[in-house]
């Protein structure tokens, strides 16, 4: 009775074995393995013996092959994942259509003649200066560079054409910008050349009658020559004035 209690023990031990070695996915037996389980189950010859020699045979060599199931893994190879090669559709490069740049004409202006006076109307700043009138008849100029405050004076700024061609009837001329303080009476002055016309080569006086500011210190006064008709600035037509109130 015992011993067949035993033989049934074996074959459930050895059915067990070998139901949990084929569970394990990784690593399986091999065919003399399983063949020595079986024969072992089968012989009945020496059982005691037997049963030791299959338990440790089999936990011998389920714990060689076993292991460590983390080295395992790690020793098993695992294949290359090849990447996925993605295909780029090649865009048909549009040539852009050439736009010309618009061609600028260059306006030159203050062109000379070979003599060194400039082409068509122009003018250079010769001086300027401040003086009373006195005398009976208005003859008598006295020049002065200092005016107290409220004294009256006149100035006269002095411009030559330098141009080509005659200046044109009206010249006007403007007070542009200052430094100080203005006390021009007139923000310009609009000279009648029609019987007095400027040629080439000849001097006109503009004069602004004025007065000393209260503002101590030096004022000066900036001017410009325009076209009396047409509007149009006059090149080289820049001139100024200065005096000092005290």
């Amino acid at each position: 009775m015992k011993k067949n209690i035993f033989f049934i023990g074996v074959i459930i031990t050895a059915l067990t074995v070998a139901m949990a070695l084929a569970a394990t996915p990784k690593p399986q037996l091999t065919m003399d393995e399983q063949n020595l389980i079986v024969d072992s189950v089968i012989q009945t010859i020496n059982p005691q013996g037997m049963m030791d020699s299959i338990v440790a045979t089999v936990e011998a060599r389920v714990l060689s092959q076993l292991g460590n199931p983390s080295n395992a893994a790690a020793s098993s190879p695992i294949p290359p994942t090849t990447a996925p090669t993605a295909t780029v559709a090649s865009a048909t490069a549009i040539a852009s259509p050439t736009v010309a740049a618009p061609t600028k004409t260059a306006i030159k202006t203050g062109e000379t003649n070979p003599d060194g006076s400039y082409k068509g109307v122009h003018a250079k700043f010769v001086n300027s200066y401040a003086y009373t009138v006195g005398g009976d008849q208005g003859e008598l100029k006295t020049f002065e560079t200092e005016y107290t405050p409220n004294v009256l004076f006149n100035i006269d700024v002095v411009f030559e054409n330098d141009g080509d061609t005659v200046w044109p009837a009206l010249i006007e001329m403007r007070n542009v910008a200052t430094s100080g303080t203005y006390t021009g009476h007139s923000p310009n002055v609009i000279v009648d050349t029609t019987y007095e016309p400027v040629v080439p080569g000849g001097k006109r006086a503009f004069s602004i009658a004025a007065h000393g500011s209260e503002d101590l210190g030096y004022h000066t006064f900036y001017f410009q020559l325009y076209d009396g008709v047409s509007g149009s600035l006059i090149g080289g037509g820049s001139g100024s004035f200065s005096y000092l109130a005290k």
